[in-house]
């Protein structure tokens, strides 16, 4: 099988869409198709069967897709020490920031530093907002964008404020809820404290557990899109809204948004490396511009 083999058969998996992966991969359907075809001749076996709904993987497309994400992890591993190693005679920041703030805003914060220092190699860690606290305390991260109040002994600067939504494929009543499923994503426990938090004012109960566990929120998504299930998630103001959800603001008793806020924090250390105070002094700029 070829490399691109392994990235269509994973992606298949995670989109379930033909359309969706040959529009990634830039080819057209009809050659994801095709390849798919002979990935099934040579293997001998069944991959996906085609139903209304999109594309069900078999058993053997099961484990096949497990010996993707293996594949591609050894792929990715390869790929970044022969980085490393072409990188040597570069400066190193290494920066961790909570998924959906990577995913919408950090680039961009970051483009004019990364266009002034052509040497300075960055590499961004995505994890939940409390172990990127821990990774930092550790001397793992030299700073970090995070989600939720971890800001105990380090330097920290407010970034903005995300609301929180009741995310569901049409609009839902706030007293139907306790009634539907809920699905849970993979976020820092402070974050599903204020969820709980909101749900015992609303209810005055308890919430309930989750009755699907996605992991990445993106999952969550996805399956709210094809069913009668609902999220409570926090989302900053450029989300983009690809499967045209409902988001319902998570209202309080008095009428106003629940909300989190996103800091970017660094350790309280007298021996900074200079490159990375100039980073920090840049993204003191930027907070001031936008504030």
């Amino acid at each position: 099988m070829k490399d691109s083999d392994w990235r269509i058969i994973n992606s298949l998996h995670e989109t379930q869409s033909i359309t969706k992966i040959a529009a990634m991969m830039f080819k057209s359907q009809s050659a994801i198709t095709k390849r798919l075809q002979i990935m099934e001749q040579e293997l001998d076996c069944r991959i996906v069967e085609r139903t209304p709904q999109g594309v069900v993987f078999t058993k053997e497309g099961e484990f096949l897709y497990k010996e993707s994400v293996k594949h591609l992890e050894f792929e990715n591993e390869v790929m970044e020490g022969l980085r490393a190693i072409r990188e040597q005679t570069k400066e190193n920041i290494i920066i961790g920031a909570a998924y959906t703030y990577a995913k919408y805003s950090l680039y961009d914060d970051l483009d004019s530093f990364i266009k002034c220092h052509p040497n300075v190699s960055i590499r961004v860690v995505n994890k939940q907002s409390n172990l990127l606290y821990h990774m930092l305390m550790e001397g793992k991260l030299d700073v970090a964008f995070i989600r939720s109040d971890y800001i105990d002994n380090v330097y920290h600067e407010l970034i903005d404020y995300t609301a929180g939504y009741i995310v569901s494929k049409e609009p839902v009543k706030t007293e139907d809820l306790p009634r539907m499923e809920r699905i849970a994503y993979q976020t820092n426990s402070k974050t599903e404290e204020k969820i709980a938090d909101w749900w015992q004012g609303q209810f005055g109960t308890m919430i309930p557990e989750a009755t699907e566990d996605v992991g990445y929120i993106e999952f969550a998504f996805r399956n709210i899109a094809h069913g009668n299930k609902y999220l409570l998630c926090f989302l900053p103001d450029n989300f983009v809204n690809e499967y045209n959800l409902s988001l319902q603001p998570m209202l309080k008793p008095d009428g106003s948004i629940v909300s989190r806020k996103t800091w970017f924090i660094y350790k309280k250390e007298k021996n900074r490396r200079a490159i990375v105070d100039e980073l920090i002094g840049y993204i003191d700029e930027r907070i001031k511009i936008k504030g």
